[in-house]
C-alpha cells in the first residue's frame, strides 16, 4: 500500500484570513530589525550587542511561530473527521457524524460599549453546531480570539478567517452533507 492511499483525503474548508497573521510577521520583521540594527552599532559595548542580538530572536521567534499558526486553515476535512483549529498549538478531529450544521452568527466585540446592538459594535461569525448526543464533544479549550467552542457551538471569529458570507455557510453545509453521505456509503 503507498503512502498516499494510507492517508485520508485532506480538504479545506475554511481558510485562515492571513492579513492578521501578515501583520505579526511585519511586528516581528520591525522588532527584528531594529533590534539587530542595535546590535550592529560599532559604538555599542559588546555585552550590549550581544543582549540585543538575543533579543531580536527572541522577540521575533514567537511572533513568527504565532503568524504561521494564524495562517492554518480553521476547518479541515481529514477522511470522516473534521479537523477543527481554534488555538495555535492545537486542533481537534471531530467525527462528521457529530456536525449537525453551519450558520452565520455574530458576537459582540470586546470592549464595544453598552451599545452591542449597533454592527460595529459586533463581529460576524460561523457557528459550527455539534449534536447534542455527542457529549465529549461539547465543549473544548480555545484561542479566544480565534473563537470559542462551547455548549456544542463551535465558533469561529470572522477576524480571523476567510470572508464570511451566506454562500460561505452553503458550500460548508452542502461538503458537510456530502461528506456525510459518502462515510455513510464507505465500508
Amino acid at each position: 500500500m503507498t503512502r498516499a492511499a494510507a492517508e485520508p483525503e485532506c480538504e479545506v474548508w475554511l481558510r485562515a484570513n492571513v492579513r492578521p497573521a501578515a501583520v505579526l510577521a511585519a511586528v516581528a520583521l520591525v522588532a527584528g530589525t531594529a533590534l539587530a540594527v542595535l546590535a550592529a552599532l560599532p559604538s555599542a559595548p559588546p555585552v550590549a550587542r550581544l543582549c540585543a542580538g538575543v533579543a531580536s530572536v527572541a522577540a521575533a521567534l514567537p511572533l513568527v511561530a504565532l503568524a504561521a499558526a494564524a495562517a492554518r486553515p480553521r476547518l479541515v476535512r481529514r477522511g470522516r473527521v473534521l479537523r477543527v483549529r481554534l488555538a495555535p498549538l492545537l486542533a481537534h478531529d471531530v467525527p462528521l457524524d457529530v456536525v449537525e450544521c453551519f450558520f452565520l452568527g455574530s458576537q459582540r466585540l470586546p470592549g464595544g460599549g453598552d451599545r452591542d446592538d449597533l454592527p460595529t459594535h459586533r463581529v460576524g461569525t460561523i457557528v459550527m453546531r455539534i449534536a447534542e448526543r455527542a457529549a465529549a464533544w461539547q465543549a473544548r479549550p480555545t484561542f479566544p480570539a480565534w473563537g470559542t467552542w462551547a455548549e456544542g457551538a463551535v465558533v469561529f471569529d470572522g477576524r480571523w478567517c476567510e470572508p464570511l458570507s451566506a454562500d460561505l455557510v452553503r458550500r460548508l453545509t452542502a461538503r458537510l452533507v456530502d461528506a456525510q453521505r459518502r462515510a455513510g456509503e464507505a465500508p
